[in-house]
């Protein structure tokens, strides 16, 4: 709205300008002036912008953004696997005794030094979407403990959708991931996003405008604006994780999985220290009747989309010989986020398929929420997990 009002005054000066050219100098001058105000203010817009960069030493695709652990500068690499640390440490290290900090480090400490490094995050921007059809609604549910399905020993369960016998899957899940970090400032993480234009609800109206396929290339909109939550999370547990933001699904959907691939096999032949693939999605549950389902909990009194861990089986076909691995993995996430945050999981799905978690033994897929939640409640449930995951990848250090 502020930036509205400052370019109705800045049209406004330019006609007025026009005014003053038709007195003093010639109305043919000043017709031209006052029909192309616009065109006058974009070029002053571009003037102040341009002084903004030289002075502060910033561009406009870089974004300052405060988390517990520091200032962290988001800018988006332009070619290949170029990927800049962007961490500004703390000036004043007090700041960890009111955080989350305070339950695990002792007063005093400071986290060990880790940081996000962003890859290829678009800066598309789009405009706030107008509902004008009430097309259908909005259903939130939350999705319990099926009697059916393999409970761990924590807390969360397993639907094993495999011909693997159900004694043989619990035992896997009690064998930690065969994983263990380094802690030494390299990146150990990855978080990227195969469909990456998936996008929520965006506002909390208890209906949806068909015409809108929860789809955007606005990465502040998308699937990757809660990677980028789960990423801090990560990091402000001492862990260096890499967010990848490459659009894999747009402009052609089909392919996206082959396109992510080759994203994840350079991101991995260019850092060799990561152990560990999280490709980040968003969900799409329908109802018989059309509506879209918003499967949300409860944490500290703010709704959270839930989460669904997707952990790959193969039956001899799908070529991944660390299935069993990343089963192990997705068990040990699976019982820390939902001890942590009693409801914020759906049970793990075991099933064959790929996902490319042929790739690395610590491979899986998340989906967060579907199209009928909102962007802060997927944000919200970003940030939880993140910690709960970096808790449970921290548990595995000697």
């Amino acid at each position: 709205m502020q930036k509205k009002n400052r370019k109705r005054v800045k049209s406004a000066l330019v006609k007025i300008a026009a005014g003053l050219i038709a007195v003093l100098v010639s109305p043919p001058l000043a017709a031209f002036v006052g029909g192309n105000s616009g065109v006058f203010v974009s070029l002053w817009e571009d003037e102040i912008t341009a002084y903004e960069e030289r002075e502060y030493g910033l561009s406009s695709s870089a974004i300052l953004e405060m988390s517990s652990s520091a200032l962290l500068l988001y800018k988006p690499a332009e070619h290949g696997i170029e990927i800049i640390p962007q961490r500004i440490p703390p000036a004043d290290q007090d700041m960890y005794s009111n955080s989350f900090w305070s339950d695990g480090i002792a007063a005093g400490d400071t986290p060990a030094a880790a940081q996000v490094l962003s890859l290829n995050i678009t800066e598309v921007r789009e405009e706030p979407l107008n509902f004008t059809m009430v097309d259908g609604r909005i259903v939130k549910l939350t999705y319990g403990p099926n009697v059916g399905f393999i409970n761990l020993a924590l807390a969360g369960q397993v639907r094993n959708e495999t011909e693997l016998d159900r004694d043989f899957v619990l035992a896997q899940s009690r064998k930690p991931p065969e994983i263990k970090l380094e802690l030494n400032g390299e990146p150990e993480v990855l978080i990227m996003h195969t469909h990456t234009t998936e996008a929520f609800q965006p506002c909390g109206f208890d209906f949806f405008d068909a015409s809108y396929y929860g789809r955007s290339l606005d990465s502040d909109k998308n699937i990757v604006a809660v990677g980028a939550e789960m990423a801090k999370s990560f990091a402000e547990a001492g862990i260096t994780v890499i967010h990848d933001g490459t659009v894999h699904d747009y402009p052609v959907f089909n392919g996206a999985y082959a396109r992510s691939q080759q994203t994840v096999q350079q991101v991995l032949e260019a850092y060799p220290s990561i152990k560990i693939v999280l490709d980040v999605h968003r969900d799409a549950i329908e109802t018989g009747d059309g509506s879209r389902v918003a499967p949300v909990t409860q944490v500290d009194g703010h709704d959270a989309a839930q989460v669904m861990i997707i952990s790959a089986a193969d039956d001899g076909t799908w070529d991944i010989p660390y299935y069993l691995h990343n089963f192990r993995l997705a068990s040990l996430f699976q019982q820390h986020m939902e001890h942590d945050y009693p409801g914020i999981t759906r049970p793990v799905l075991f099933q064959y398929s790929q996902y490319n978690q042929h790739l690395t033994p610590g491979s899986l897929l998340i989906e967060i929420g579907t199209h009928g939640n909102t962007l802060e409640e997927a944000k919200y449930t970003g940030t939880l997990i993140g910690r709960s995951m970096a808790e449970a990848l921290l548990s595995l250090v000697d």
